[in-house]
């Protein structure tokens, strides 16, 4: 469950009880404490005062008759149509006799946007029922998987840390036996063909969960260092940089007289930003690391080769 489902189910909740407290919402999403606090955070940035607290952890409307009025709102209003304009069924949870804003929301979401492409993978796997369990109950799983090479490969005794949704497409963030990156996998749950629950509990592990909060690329290694790299960004595309992070950690630390900016970024594996500078050439430089700017040039001499 995304974070726009549980915002909506939360004011449904919060529309049709006294009170709503953050644990019995971890429970009912089957997610951690933080997360509903963060989303109980975006609530209040909505709601304003109309959202109270009764006592700790707990949340109440004002006026649960009232709330018609606070969908009013510019902020909530922007809000219900983002979700709409990417998944409209999300709307549907609310009663349009009730809340008649969310059908003006509908249609205006359909006259006046059009989103291309939805880069939203549909996960329809059979076992994703089984993986929540998993997480929920931390037991280990035997898993066979279509890796890069369309080779059926079988993980044992593996952790599932979290679901994940990243760059468009579902995950499992798990914990493996294997040497390689400490471990840790992110496998496309649509590409298990298989999954067995196993007796065997584990504890939860802390670092892992960590990594899945903060981690800026799927290509990110676990449990590496990171080194920085630095980039210079040309005056024609500089504006696309200003306004959109690529990744987390980019930091622009300087814009020369021209326009041109100079960029930096944490990494811990040249792919996290390899494909986005290639994304831009001729228009980005590697200023540094020596080994990055070195890859750079020799894939593109070989691609070169290729086509002359």
């Amino acid at each position: 469950m995304n974070q726009a489902e549980r915002i909506l189910k939360t004011l449904t909740l919060l529309q049709s009880e006294e009170q709503v407290c953050t644990h019995r919402l971890a429970d009912i999403f089957e997610t951690n404490l933080r997360t509903v606090q963060r989303d109980m955070a975006l609530l209040e940035t909505f709601l304003r005062d109309a959202l109270i607290n009764p006592s700790r952890g707990c949340y109440a409307l004002q006026n649960r008759e009232d709330l018609f009025h606070y969908l009013q709102s510019v902020d909530l209003r922007s809000f219900f149509e983002f979700i709409a304009l990417f998944d409209e069924k999300q709307l549907s949870v609310f009663d349009t006799k009730t809340f008649p804003v969310i059908e003006q929301v509908r249609r205006d979401a359909k006259a006046i946007y059009h989103i291309a492409d939805k880069p939203i993978e549909d996960l329809d796997s059979p076992f994703t029922n089984q993986i929540r369990q998993a997480i929920k109950t931390r037991q280990r799983i035997t898993v066979t998987y279509t890796d890069r090479d369309t080779k059926i490969k079988t993980f044992a005794r593996v952790k599932p840390v979290k679901i994940v949704f990243a760059e468009g497409n579902w995950y499992l963030a798990a914990l493996t036996e294997e040497e390689q990156n400490g471990g840790f996998k992110f496998l496309r749950i649509n590409f298990i063909k298989s999954f067995k629950p196993e007796r065997e509990t584990f504890h939860r592990d802390v670092e892992a969960e960590k990594f899945v909060q903060n981690f800026q690329s799927l290509f990110q290694n676990y449990k590496i260092p990171t080194y920085p790299v630095e980039l210079k960004i040309d005056h024609r595309i500089a504006r696309y940089f200003r306004v959109k992070k690529f990744l987390k950690s980019q930091q622009i630390v300087h814009e020369e007289p021209n326009g041109d900016l100079i960029v930096t970024y944490r990494i811990n594996n040249e792919m996290e930003l390899i494909p986005l500078i290639k994304k831009w050439i001729p228009h980005i430089h590697v200023l540094s690391p020596e080994p990055l700017q070195k890859r750079l040039k020799e894939e593109v001499a070989s691609y070169l080769a290729q086509i002359e």
